[in-house]
């Protein structure tokens, strides 16, 4: 497993990073385009206020909260690692609307450090879950980067053994990837749940507003 893992690693750096990048970029734009994005950010807040909703209903508990936070995480990579078969679209997309995302809500924090913020409130998880996140998406790209250079052997058929070797070598690792995303998302989700607002509370205490209407 080690080695299959660092086989994994080896073979997707470079689409990591590449959603890195997408990722950090779309960050920028929400926090330095706060405004501009303001409307496309309420739509993203709606559904963050629907998983809220759903765990006040399941009883607001630790439990209700990590199974919500994982579930979400899960479906939302998978998806993000399965739809990358259609050109990167979904991925690129998700990469970027997540970033912006992160960018406006520290854009808009009042009374607190945005970096305080950052280190207190996503730090403590995010080192979990966000290299989870940016690899399924990479993942995804790689197989979008595969979909592309499909149409291209139509052109230049003298390609193909290659690409099918490359096929093969992506789909033999989804497996060990997905197990990969969905254990980091697991432990991602227990830090979030149980950790993270102990963490928020003691740190940031009353002093964190977020105006997301301003």
């Amino acid at each position: 497993m080690k080695n299959q893992l660092r086989r994994l690693w080896i073979d997707n750096r470079a689409f990591f990073l590449a959603a890195c990048l997408l990722f950090i970029g779309g960050g920028l734009i929400g926090f330095l385009q706060a405004s501009a994005v303001e409307s496309m950010v309420n739509q993203l807040m709606d559904q963050l206020k629907e998983i809220v909703e759903r765990i006040r209903e399941s009883g607001g508990g630790v439990l209700a909260t990590f199974w919500m936070i994982f579930s979400n995480n899960v479906v939302s990579s998978l998806m993000m690692m399965a739809l990358g078969l259609f050109f990167a679209f979904f991925p690129i997309i998700g990469l970027l609307s997540n970033g912006i995302l992160l960018g406006f809500i520290l854009s808009k924090a009042q009374g607190v450090s945005p970096w305080l913020m950052l280190g207190a409130g996503i730090l403590p998880h995010g080192i979990f879950e966000l290299p989870a996140v940016l690899f399924a998406a990479g993942f995804g790209i790689r197989l979008g980067v595969l979909s592309f250079r499909s149409v291209g052997v139509l052109i230049q058929p003298h390609k193909g053994e290659r690409l099918k070797n490359d096929w093969y070598d992506t789909l033999k690792q989804f497996p060990v990837a997905v197990l990969a995303v969905i254990g980091l998302l697991l432990i991602a989700a227990i830090v979030e749940s149980a950790i993270t607002p102990y963490i928020i509370q003691e740190l940031l205490g009353g002093k964190m507003r977020i105006n997301l209407l301003n």
